[in-house]
């Protein structure tokens, strides 16, 4: 049974079920990433390939066209900022960034994802 409706835009890997995987169906594999379509409901996902270095993240998306390169940026922001709480009432402490800074760092999170954050 499918379970793709249960899941947001993005969602860390570590936190996917394993049965997730049961209706999806390889479809290709890019540079770090695997695209996969959901048997049941024809879902495409974008999954990061397995690094000690990065957080893999597992994001929907809407076309097979230009799949590998498709911009994932405000998907994976909205995880991020979830996943730490939200913002808090301090400014963003970049240089006239007058944002609110997301809980638990000193910066907003448009400049906590330029650092390469995603977690």
């Amino acid at each position: 049974m499918c379970e793709c409706n249960q899941f947001s835009n993005a969602v860390y890997h570590e936190l996917l079920p394993n049965t997730f995987y049961n209706t999806l169906k390889e479809q290709e594999i890019g540079n770090w990433v695997r695209l996969f379509r959901c048997a049941d409901c024809g879902q495409l996902w974008r999954i990061d390939e397995w690094d000690k270095y990065q957080t893999q993240i597992a994001i929907k998306i809407p076309r097979t066209q230009n799949w590998e390169s498709f911009d994932s940026s405000d998907y994976v922001k909205q995880l991020i900022f979830q996943y730490r709480g939200g913002e808090t009432n301090e400014i963003c402490k970049m240089a006239r960034c007058n944002k609110a800074a997301v809980k638990g760092v000193a910066f907003c999170i448009d400049h906590l994802y330029d650092t390469g954050a995603r977690k």
